[in-house]
């Protein structure tokens, strides 16, 4: 039996870049070395792609080119059609490079503070 992929058909093209690409992308690395991103990280781009060099790659581009406004991590997966993972690896490898700038929430607790929930509701009802 054959395996490889026949170009003219849409569905196994997209079945086959589903299971090769995103490793092809990240070079099997399946997390960032700087960690998680949370979804809603704003990821903002500290240069244009064209200040980028030759070995980026178009991902990278695409990614400092979407980024020129901050966007969340989320977003960004969505737009470059791929898997928040492999998004999550891409931007840290562009934040190490001084590419991009990642916001991240330094107090999480801040979430769960149930004080902060209570005035916010104080707040609304107010309104």
């Amino acid at each position: 039996m054959n395996d490889a992929v026949d170009p003219r058909d849409p569905v196994a093209n997209v079945a086959h870049r589903t299971l090769v690409r995103p490793y092809m992308l990240t070079r099997g690395r399946t997390s960032s070395s700087l960690g998680v991103f949370e979804l809603h990280a704003p990821v903002l781009a500290l240069v244009t792609p064209e200040q980028l060099g030759r070995s980026a790659t178009p991902e990278d581009r695409r990614i400092v080119d979407l980024c020129q406004t901050p966007m969340s991590v989320a977003e960004l997966s969505a737009r470059l059609g791929a898997p928040v993972g492999v998004a999550r690896v891409l931007v840290g490898d562009l934040v190490v490079a001084g590419m991009v700038q990642v916001r991240q929430n330094e107090d999480r607790a801040e979430h769960r503070d149930v004080r902060l929930l209570e005035r916010l509701l104080e707040g609304i009802r107010a309104i």
